[in-house]
């Protein structure tokens, strides 16, 4: 990594619970403006990490003149991405703070959910906190509608077992580096969890992100999820709870029951060409695995990709 500045002395006399926040990103030029800015609007945290893999768009001059501006920004570059996991170990050492925070470059955290999650780590026991990602992608299409159908399943399921993702909060007490992998939400929930520190799910905490926009780019990154889940499962005897179809079945037929609108002939036949997608991509994820195949450096879901927030933030990208 090539950092653009270095640390000028201690970031705060008196750290008590500030968090350091990491910014995996890569060509996220379009979001990384208005996300640095929503976290540097928040109590909560004392700097800014953001690590650009690779990236050929705005995202470094933007960073960049962000950093200026503030001294809690800095920017580090990697010429070639050499994976998520990697850009989270390497500013987990630089972490002077008592929490640590990994919030992907392309979701904005609507405001006050930082500074929320920061807050639910002080809580004895807890190690891990999340909020809830919901998608921006418009509902009136077969696409927009899987988008939004697999992330009120996860909220559903999440309240009962958190599951966590998008932007996270660690106590650095209880962060340990990842190991190689290619899911490092679930990997540093399995972790925790098995040193006994406790994982909370805050489902009004919401943090906006976006869905894929095509079929194809649906089925390709729930492939790469899933074949995430299953190596986790093998490697560290870690089951997510979406590796529970019963479950899942389960918590389909109460959403559809929620809302009669989910129950029209239409969006019945957008719900069931939602599962035939996320049953084809697990076949795939399961033959990915099954061949020793796994990609520690994702690759790139474009049309999942954020554009340029609305005025308030959270508007759906006009797609």
């Amino acid at each position: 990594m090539t950092p653009t500045r270095r640390r000028q002395g201690a970031l705060d006399p008196e750290p008590a619970w500030r968090a350091s926040v990491v910014v995996p990103t890569h060509n996220d030029g379009s979001n990384i403006g208005p996300l640095i800015e929503r976290l540097l609007s928040e109590p909560g945290v004392g700097e800014v990490l953001v690590v650009a893999s690779a990236c050929t768009d705005a995202t470094v001059p933007t960073v960049l003149r962000l950093a200026a501006a503030d001294q809690r920004v800095r920017l580090y570059v990697e010429a070639e991405r050499s994976g998520k996991p990697n850009a989270i170990n390497f500013a987990m050492g630089e972490n002077e703070l008592p929490v640590f925070m990994v919030v992907s470059g392309d979701v904005l955290p609507a405001p006050g959910t930082v500074s929320r999650l920061v807050e639910a780590v002080r809580q004895p026991g807890v190690g891990l906190a999340g909020g809830r990602p919901v998608p921006q992608n418009p509902e009136t299409t077969a696409i927009g509608h899987a988008v939004h159908l697999l992330w009120r399943l996860h909220h559903r399921v999440a309240m009962n077992r958190p599951k966590i993702g998008e932007a996270i909060a660690i106590r650095a007490e209880a962060a340990r580096p990842l190991p190689e992998t290619s899911v490092d939400e679930p990997c540093f929930q399995a972790m925790l969890e098995g040193a006994g520190w406790k994982s909370v799910y805050l489902g009004d905490a919401i943090i906006a992100n976006w869905g894929p926009c095509t079929r194809k780019d649906f089925i390709k990154q729930r492939r790469q999820v899933h074949t995430g889940n299953l190596w986790l499962n093998k490697r560290q005897g870690y089951r997510v709870p979406s590796l529970q179809p019963a479950l899942l079945l389960t918590e389909l037929w109460r959403d559809s029951l929620d809302d009669p609108r989910r129950c029209r002939p239409t969006r019945l036949a957008w719900t069931a060409g939602a599962v035939t997608m996320e049953v084809w991509a697990r076949v795939l994820a399961r033959w990915d695995f099954v061949r020793g195949r796994e990609n520690r450096v994702w690759a790139m879901v474009e049309s999942a990709k954020a554009p340029a927030p609305g005025p308030h933030g959270l508007g759906p990208r006009d797609r």
